[in-house]
């Protein structure tokens, strides 16, 4: 078994390196999945200040040539967006505040049962995911609603407000040739979907991410009774 982990719109932070230390410490195979890197981009701004401009799509992002063998996926923002999109390929599917970014009947027609969601109360977005979840026929069967957490609150000492750019490309179920189309270009989606902007507060939450880290933890060793074993043999013998 093996955990990846895919970054959020701001490219790999402290959210996917903490995550992959903790499970690193405990034994684990963690990979980092960078799908920006090898596109030449930074990061996405959802801005209209400093709006996007780039030609690759989604599409070709979310196309990641993964690890073999049994696979655990831990996602963050837009990099649970891709834990949707790819979710037949995992065992687990932990998704923190996924971003999600156009809907098709393929997506809807998948299990999700097997998938866990992290979502924050004072997170603006979240409608979409909601949205999303209202016309899956298996959703997930695990969902937490954190009441007083902000979008990205697992990114370390995060304190940043800004208006982000929020595009209509939700509104309806698009073809799978539409949906494959879609990249973070202002000037593309502005023009195809409209967009709206919202002031968004992104705040870090320790004691959240502690929390949400243990417990998954502890959902894997429920899935996997190998790794139980082995984590009480490595105990015991501390």
């Amino acid at each position: 078994m093996k955990i990846v982990i895919s970054h959020g719109s701001g490219g790999i932070s402290s959210a996917e390196t903490f995550a992959r230390d903790f499970f690193e410490s405990k034994g684990y195979d963690v990979h980092l999945i960078d799908y920006f890197t090898p596109h030449g981009i930074d990061r996405i701004r959802w801005s209209e200040k400093e709006p996007d401009n780039y030609d690759v799509t989604f599409k070709e992002m979310f196309n990641v040539d993964f690890p073999k063998g049994d696979l655990v996926h831990i996602g963050f923002s837009l990099g649970a967006f891709l834990g949707i999109v790819n979710h037949a390929k995992f065992v687990k599917n932990y998704l923190f505040y996924p971003g999600v970014l156009g809907i098709t009947q393929e997506m809807l027609d998948v299990d999700y049962s097997n998938a866990s969601v992290i979502l924050c109360g004072n997170d603006k977005g979240k409608y979409k995911y909601e949205k999303f979840k209202s016309l899956l026929k298996k959703p997930p069967l695990a969902e937490y609603m954190l009441p007083y957490t902000h979008h990205a609150f697992m990114i370390e000492d995060i304190n940043f407000e800004f208006n982000m750019v929020r595009y209509n490309t939700t509104d309806n179920i698009m073809s799978s040739e539409e949906f494959s189309q879609l990249k973070p270009n202002h000037k593309y989606l502005s023009e195809q979907y409209g967009h709206t902007t919202s002031y968004t507060h992104l705040l870090f939450d320790k004691e959240m991410r502690w929390q949400y880290l243990n417990h998954i933890e502890e959902d894997i060793n429920e899935t996997f009774p190998s790794i139980r074993k082995r984590n009480n043999i490595h105990k015991s013998s501390v």
